[in-house]
C-alpha cells in the first residue's frame, strides 16, 4: 500500500466547536462509541493548536501543560473552569467532558494512565482499520513500542492528589478542595 500524494478534502475533521450530539453522531456513523471517542480525544494531550484560533497569542499553544507527553493530564486540565496558563482548549473537548454519555469515562481517566492506555489502544485500532480491506496483509509490530513509563519528570499526574492531601491537613473540607490547579 502507498500513501496518497494529494491532500484530503477540507471538512473531513469535525469542527472544534461542534456540540456533543454532532460529535457522537459523526463518530457513531463510523462505529466509534462515545466511550471510544472519549479515549481517542486524549491524544490531544500531545497536540498543539496552530489553526483554530485566529488570535496570534494562541498560536502553537498545547492542549495541556505537558505538551508532547503521552499522559492523562489533559483529562483533568480540560474540566477546569478556565484553560490553564499557556494552554488552549477546544470547545469540543469541553462538551465531551461534560456530556453525561461520556463524563464518567472522562473522569475515570484522570490519574489512571493504564486505564486510558488500554482504552485508547482499543479505540485507535478500531479507528485505524476503518476502510481497510487488506487486514490479513498487515504486520504485527507492537513489540517495537517502548515500555510504558508510569511517571516521568514534568508530569502533573499525582499533583492534584498531593494538593488535596495538603488542603486536608490544613482543614479544608473535601467539598472545597476539588480538582483545581492553583498556579
Amino acid at each position: 500500500m502507498q500513501d496518497g500524494t494529494r491532500a484530503a478534502p477540507d471538512g473531513l475533521l469535525p469542527s472544534v466547536n461542534a456540540d456533543a450530539d454532532t460529535l457522537f453522531n459523526l463518530f457513531r456513523d463510523k462505529t466509534i462509541s462515545p466511550h471510544e471517542l472519549t479515549a481517542l480525544v486524549g491524544a490531544h494531550s500531545t497536540s498543539q493548536q496552530f489553526a483554530t484560533s485566529p488570535n496570534r497569542k494562541d498560536f502553537g499553544k498545547p492542549q495541556d501543560t505537558t505538551p508532547g507527553i503521552w499522559d492523562v493530564s489533559f483529562y483533568n486540565e480540560t474540566i477546569q473552569p478556565t484553560p490553564l496558563p499557556k494552554t488552549f482548549r477546544f470547545a469540543s473537548d469541553s462538551v465531551i467532558a461534560k456530556d453525561p454519555r461520556s463524563s464518567d469515562e472522562w473522569n475515570s481517566f484522570i490519574g489512571d494512565q493504564s486505564h486510558w492506555n488500554e482504552d485508547y489502544a482499543k479505540a485507535y485500532v478500531r479507528l485505524s482499520l476503518l476502510g481497510v480491506n487488506v487486514i490479513n496483509g498487515m504486520t504485527e509490530c507492537t513489540k517495537t513500542l517502548p515500555k510504558a513509563q508510569p511517571s516521568f519528570a514534568g508530569s502533573t499526574e499525582g499533583f492534584v492528589e498531593e494538593k488535596r492531601k495538603r488542603k486536608a491537613k490544613r482543614g479544608a473540607s473535601p467539598a472545597t478542595s476539588g480538582c483545581t490547579f492553583g498556579y
